[in-house]
């Protein structure tokens, strides 16, 4: 037997493991399968490129998170941080290593595990995919890929939103920090659009926060845009000051609609550090970022 038709019957066998174990809500043996698969996965990513080795590479990803909706679905909080863990490694060992597609492809499982996670209640899991998906966004500003950062904005809204129709304030509060990590690290490399987008979202995550008095949040949101204005003071980046103080004004003006009191005193002061200092060309920043809404709509409607 080859070495290739051995390791494939080794990850044949890992899969079937781990549907085993998920199944029998062994939560010992389904950890151990989720190890052991992410292993494979990523022993994957170092092998040549190519066809064969990229399709092993998408069966395993696609059956951890098969295996982890499994395990959700049996409650095995445990087991179902560790599928999160494990498609949170491979999608940041693959975007390391510019492997695209592995990254694309175990971010999305990824993306679609978490809001599985957090439909089921699964606080713990829920909050670890929400840490996965904003390491995955930071490094994929580090490496220069920018449609993977927009990819782990959406998936870190859409996990918020979930969160908080489920009533799970601790994974709500995190996935919102973690979006606010995202458009810092896009700050610090220059990626202005990904910056503006991770605004654009900041703004209907606390929007929604607000109509719906999840006060939490709502707070997450303003002081990731006190830090994520910091940032772009620090590196210049007039049009996403510019951004973050129509956001931060407008979730002001909806509290105090909402009688929230405590968001609205709180959004005030954070607008004072967020207004952009000297001129702006209001007209070309607003077209910029009605231009990056579209864009995100689009890529949500394929999410």
């Amino acid at each position: 037997m080859s070495s290739g038709n051995g390791r494939e019957l080794d990850e044949v066998r890992g899969i079937e493991g781990g549907f085993k174990a998920a199944y029998a809500r062994d939560t010992k043996e389904a950890v151990e399968a989720f190890d052991r698969l992410r292993d494979f996965a990523i022993g994957l990513i170092y092998l040549n490129v190519t066809a064969e080795h990229e399709l092993d590479a998408k069966a395993l990803i696609v059956s951890i998170g098969d295996i982890g909706k499994i395990t959700a679905a049996q409650s095995m909080e445990i087991a179902s941080v560790a599928a999160s863990r494990a498609l949170g490694d491979i999608a940041v060992e693959a975007v390391s290593q510019r492997r695209d597609t592995l990254a694309i492809k175990a971010a999305s499982v990824l993306g679609s595990l978490s809001r599985e996670l957090a439909a089921r209640g699964m606080d713990m899991a829920a909050k670890d995919a929400a840490e996965s998906l904003g390491k995955f966004g930071a490094i994929s500003a580090r490496m220069g890929v920018e449609n993977q950062i927009t990819l782990s904005e959406i998936y870190l809204m859409q996990l918020v939103r979930k969160a908080m129709e489920e009533s799970l304030s601790e994974t709500g509060i995190i996935a919102v920090a973690s979006l606010g990590v995202v458009g810092e690290a896009s700050v610090e490399y220059k990626f202005e659009e990904s910056a503006i987008g991770a605004s654009i979202l900041l703004e209907e995550i606390g929007i929604a926060a607000v109509r719906e008095k999840h006060e939490p949040e709502a707070k997450t949101v303003i002081n990731a845009f006190e830090k994520l204005s910091k940032a772009s003071s620090m590196h210049g980046m007039k049009s996403l000051l510019f951004q973050a103080a129509w956001s931060v004004e407008t979730i002001r003006v909806l509290a105090v609609d909402m009688g929230m009191n405590a968001i609205a005193r709180t959004a005030k002061l954070t607008l004072e550090s967020v207004k952009a200092a000297g001129e702006l060309d209001e007209e070309q920043t607003l077209e910029k970022i009605q231009e990056i809404k579209k864009f995100h709509r689009k890529i949500m409607e394929k999410s």
